[in-house]
């Protein structure tokens, strides 16, 4: 499954939006206000409209809140009016079958949200539904939200065992802002266990630790011990710590990995060792950089692409390293302005010409290759005599050089330099 377009209409800030996203790798930038978590929740109410085709199985409709409200002067009086009705719709692909689209709406006060004009995704999730209930081998589309609110194991609670469920407990909370970590603990800590009576591997529960150590920086494993009732990550520098006295950032690269493993695990439990590997379904994640040090944020993305690459997630940021590490086409403006080719410029160039930072402070660097530039400049325009033309040459060799790295820059101080004919074979070999 996977959401190829959203239009939403009355929907938060927007009176009216329409974005187009990329199979795999989406991030939203902007301005704050501009509506990043707006469209996220938007995607939530669309995706989650899959599983009103399931039995028991909550789900995320239009909010009374998130209906838009403008003001409105009535002699002394400013009210407040909401704009009915409020429109989430989507155009997307369910088991790779031709485009459909489905749509839900509020549109009045403390009414519900509709669901006549979703019922193909509906209908999907009912087959679904029949295929687990009947015991067939069905692959279930993974989906799962991640606020800025998922920074969990903020408390030691006794972590009690999972009774063995139906696929579909993969859902369970997969919508909700605030997660069901104990869910995660619980499914961890009865693998385990289970693992020990058996006395081999469990395949599933290898996929968990995989991904997790794919995308926790320096981890060499993570487990659950029984003895301390935690889970316990090893890391390459000799460090073995409970996960509640990692840092920030750790833990919440941690649980998110562990969580979406976890649900493709529960959810697709007959693919075994493939299940995180082989498992469709949408994941958005509000500020992926959150706690995350530049460092890790360069590659964050790259490491969830690996570990999950069935997933299309979309994601929202306000770090120019995270824009920085995106390939063509997976960048969405809500400033409305064309962002140019953006992979793997300088994080300078990013803040000024992709997020819009005027007067970006500048590196050393920078500012010395503008001197170097410059001073590039003031030679080839000097009229030099025959006999000093060796020097010249050196001269710009020598400021060149410490540039030979950077190949756009060096290639326009060659062609400067050719057009002012103090070119020669040597340099325009290099």
């Amino acid at each position: 499954m996977r959401i190829n377009s959203l239009e939403v209409q009355n929907f938060r800030c927007f009176e009216h939006k329409k974005l187009n996203f990329s199979p795999q790798f989406n991030v939203l930038i902007g301005n704050n206000g501009r509506g990043k978590t707006a469209i996220l929740d938007a995607l939530a109410v669309g995706m989650g409209s899959l599983l009103l085709g399931f039995d028991g199985i909550g789900t995320r409709s239009i909010r009374e809140e998130e209906v838009r409200h403008v003001y409105r002067q009535s002699g002394q009086i400013t009210e407040l009016i909401p704009q009915h009705p409020a429109i989430v719709h989507c155009v997307g692909n369910i088991n790779d079958s031709n485009s459909i689209s489905w749509e839900r709406r509020l549109n009045k006060t403390h009414g519900k949200t509709t669901r006549q004009d979703a019922k193909n995704i509906i209908q999907y999730g009912e087959q679904l539904q029949k295929k687990v209930r009947d015991g067939e081998p069905v692959v279930l589309p993974l989906l799962s939200y991640y606020s800025t609110a998922r920074l969990w194991l903020q408390k030691k609670d006794k972590v009690e065992l999972v009774k063995p469920g139906s696929p579909t407990s993969g859902y369970v909370d997969c919508l909700e802002t605030a997660s069901n970590e104990k869910m995660l603990m619980g499914w961890i800590k009865t693998m385990e266990i289970e693992a020990l009576q058996r006395q081999a591997l469990l395949q599933v529960l290898e996929g968990l630790r995989d991904s997790v150590k794919n995308c926790l920086e320096g981890c060499e494993s993570v487990y659950f011990s029984v003895q301390l009732d935690g889970l316990i990550a090893t890391f390459a520098n000799g460090q073995t710590l409970p996960a509640y006295m990692l840092s920030d950032g750790q833990r919440t690269i941690l649980t998110m990995v562990a969580d979406i493993a976890y649900r493709a695990a529960v959810l697709n439990s007959h693919l075994g060792e493939k299940a995180v590997l082989e498992t469709p379904g949408i994941v958005l994640i509000d500020e992926i950089d959150l706690h995350l040090h530049p460092e890790w944020q360069r590659t964050i993305v790259e490491q969830l692409r690996i570990s999950f690459p069935k997933i299309q997630f979309i994601a929202t940021t306000h770090s120019p390293i995270i824009i920085q590490s995106l390939r063509p086409g997976e960048v969405i403006n809500l400033n409305n302005e064309d962002i140019g080719d953006y992979y793997n410029k300088g994080v300078e160039d990013i803040l000024e010409w992709v997020m819009g930072v005027a007067n970006s402070p500048q590196s050393e660097r920078r500012l010395k290759m503008v001197e170097v530039a410059r001073e590039y400049y003031r030679l080839l325009a000097k009229e030099t005599a025959p006999e000093e033309l060796g020097r010249l040459k050196a001269r710009l060799d020598e400021l060149a050089a410490p540039y030979s790295d950077n190949i756009a820059y060096h290639a326009f101080l060659q062609m400067k330099r050719e057009v002012a004919g103090l070119g020669d074979d040597d340099n325009a070999s290099r």
